[in-house]
């Protein structure tokens, strides 16, 4: 036994030519099967033995640019074009001329519908395409990474504030900022070689654009490689996770505070890193042996001390993770792939609820069917947390012509659904995506996307902690529809009021008939 395949890409649907298996920007981390946890063992106790394999390349706190361009900023505040999307470039991440095309959504509103503003890409794409990064909400600004360069969007208005670009692809992006408004984002050395490696790392100001440290980051030896890396933010830390090793750095200044190495204690091999409120490792103990499992440990993020560790049933390992507090994790049977379960964990370490979703009167798929493409364990649409409910939107009912579905609220404390809602009826029913809300202003229950569909403009809409009829929130313009639907959701956030969803996917050409311009994001409010 190999452990299981990965999770399924964003599968093609009809009148979707977004959804298709992704073009990953870095090298994707290796999987932990028997085979692969031989050879690293074996490999492992030849540096035991005083075997190096790999050489440093960067000491820590050298201050030299190493060879790489510094990232350059824009002038933060200046305002952008009519359509605030940024400029047009004539090669993949350059600067171009010519004037941003503009299209305004909101000439033939309906009554009632809010204002809606459309971001067209205007920086030209490597031939593969790529995937817009995780959406932050900062000081009244929402803050988009796509391909080598970190743009920020006003909530009250939807006019661009500052854009940054980097010299290199972002190759990772941590789920959300830390202390202060701070992010640290990783971008690759430049090379299109087999020696590519995701590791520069550059910090952030989300409020201002303004770009503070920046640091190469080291290959200490076997189990400690920058192929692939995944970022998580905890308060004023940043852990890093490079293969099997964890390090930690100090968000405010980039000193590195602590290093977690390959546990000496049990064979277990580091996975991923989540972060936000608490700071998570996750790792997977004996793949392939008859006692297989995974365990996540919560982290003391100023120390990297192990607090306490939740450990999977055997036969069972984590794919993702809904919420870091509560802790929610969605883990999935080694031996038979389909079997998966919700898991709800106390603040010590104890499980609460296990609920299998693979069974019962509502069907649902992991994340919604998004495959991972070298993302972290944080990544997964289709799910939010709030207070102590899960809410998962289920399958469509005509997966093939993205029908209705429904929105199904879990206590985490029993593991029991509460209710479960849908909007529209036959074929007037709508399908439907929890989103990820940010900022102050939280109140109890859910915002749900409702899609846009041929026809039929989006909603966004709020239901209650107690089930029933949803609160409209916001009417999305019906001129944006078409941009709308063959955005499909990628990455939702609603913030101050403004809700904002990007693609699945951005490829070279627009899927827009006679349309040579893609929307990198649309944005709807007041």
């Amino acid at each position: 036994m190999t452990g299981p395949p990965p999770q399924r890409p964003h599968e093609p649907v009809p009148g979707n030519p977004y959804v298709r298996p992704p073009v990953p920007s870095a090298p994707a981390r290796s999987a932990t099967g028997a085979v692969v946890w031989i050879l690293v063992a074996a490999v492992l106790a030849a540096v035991g033995a005083g075997v190096g394999a790999y050489a440093v390349l960067k000491e820590d706190g050298d201050a030299g640019s190493g060879g790489f361009r510094e990232p350059v900023a824009r002038e933060p505040g200046v305002p952008a074009g009519p359509s605030g999307s940024g400029e047009r470039t004539d090669r993949p991440g350059a600067d171009g001329g010519g004037k941003p095309r503009h299209v305004d959504v909101n000439a033939g509103r309906e009554p009632g519908e809010a204002k809606g503003r459309l971001y067209l890409n205007h920086q030209r794409l490597p031939g593969g395409g790529t995937s817009p990064n995780d959406l932050w909400a900062a000081d009244g600004l929402v803050v988009q990474a796509l391909y080598d360069t970190v743009t920020a969007y006003r909530v009250r208005d939807g006019e661009q504030a500052w854009s940054l670009r980097l010299p290199a692809p972002v190759c990772d992006t941590p789920l959300n900022a830390g202390d202060g408004g701070k992010v640290v984002v990783a971008y690759t050395n430049g090379n299109t070689s087999g020696s590519r490696k995701c590791d520069r790392l550059q910090q952030i100001d989300l409020r201002t654009g303004a770009k503070g440290w920046h640091r190469r980051l080291v290959e200490r030896g076997v189990g400690d490689r920058t192929s692939t890396v995944h970022l998580a933010v905890s308060g004023g830390t940043l852990a890093v996770a490079q293969e099997y090793v964890v390090h930690g750095f100090r968000l405010s200044d980039g000193k590195r505070i602590f290093t977690e190495p390959r546990r000496r204690t049990g064979p277990c091999l580091l996975e991923d890193v989540a972060g936000g409120e608490r700071l998570l490792y996750v790792d997977s103990c004996a793949p392939g042996a008859p006692k297989a499992h995974d365990e996540v440990r919560r982290v003391d993020p100023r120390s990297g001390r192990t607090a306490w560790r939740y450990r999977t049933k055997v036969g069972w390992n984590v794919g993702k993770v809904y919420s870091v507090d509560p802790l929610v994790l969605a883990v999935r049977n080694t031996e038979e792939y389909e079997k998966w379960a919700v898991v709800a964990v106390d603040g010590d370490g104890k499980q609460r609820s296990w609920t299998r979703l693979d069974r019962g009167p509502h069907t649902f798929e992991m994340c919604t069917g998004a495959g991972d493409s070298g993302e972290g364990v944080q990544n997964c649409p289709g799910g939010v947390v709030n207070g102590d409910t899960l809410y998962l939107a289920s399958e469509p009912e005509d997966r093939a012509a993205l029908g209705r579905n429904k929105v199904v609220a879990f206590d985490l404390a029993t593991g029991k659904a509460r209710w479960s809602a849908a909007v529209g009826k036959g074929k007037q029913g709508r399908q439907l995506t929890p989103v990820r809300e940010a900022g102050a202003g939280k109140r109890p229950g859910v915002v749900v996307y409702v899609r846009a569909q041929t026809g039929m403009p989006g909603r966004t809409v709020r239901f209650a902690a107690s089930g029933g009829r949803p609160e409209v929130l916001l009417r999305h313009p019906t001129p944006a529809r078409e941009w709308e639907t063959f955005m499909f959701a990628g990455e939702t956030l609603y913030s101050g009021g403004r809700f904002f969803v990007t693609p699945t996917r951005l490829d070279p050409d627009s899927p827009i008939e006679d349309d040579k311009d893609q929307g990198r994001m649309l944005s709807v409010g007041r």
